[in-house]
């Protein structure tokens, strides 16, 4: 096992409702490291070479409606497998789904518009995780 970097983004419904500091605290309490931490909107650009695998989904219009809803919270996470392991905190993208005890599954809720409001984005691999973080920290590339 080595050290992995991950991208988390809080996404705006996570930023609206007060969660960033729940996302740091469950980090912080493993023992994992923050290396890189900002405020930040998505634009079409970021969010097209992000979700560059779902552009042609019936709904990538409502991935780029939500995440246009406000402020996001990027950080760059570092530890020992976090990748997995964060993804097991913030639990299954739909947070009806979702276990008890993990970010989406505490935080997460569906909505009268339809729209998944999942509170958090996780890489999901290390490969991922350095091209997203490209995306989203072009100043420290």
């Amino acid at each position: 096992m080595s050290e992995e970097r991950i991208l988390i983004l809080v996404k705006p419904d996570g930023v609206m409702l007060g969660h960033i500091g729940e996302v740091i605290t469950r980090l912080e309490r493993k023992g994992y490291s923050i290396d890189a931490l900002k405020v930040t909107t998505a634009d079409a650009d970021k969010l097209r070479r992000h979700y560059a695998d779902l552009l042609e989904k019936p709904f990538f219009p409502e991935i780029e409606a939500y995440m246009y809803e406000g402020p996001i919270v990027a950080m760059i996470a570092t530890g020992t497998n976090i990748i997995s392991v964060f993804r097991r905190m913030a639990g299954a993208t739909n947070p009806s789904e979702a276990d008890f005890g993990t970010l989406r599954g505490d935080f997460g809720r569906e909505w009268p518009d339809g729209l998944i409001r999942n509170v958090v984005h996780s890489s999901d691999s290390v490969d991922n995780a350095e091209k997203e973080i490209k995306i989203w920290f072009p100043e420290l590339s």
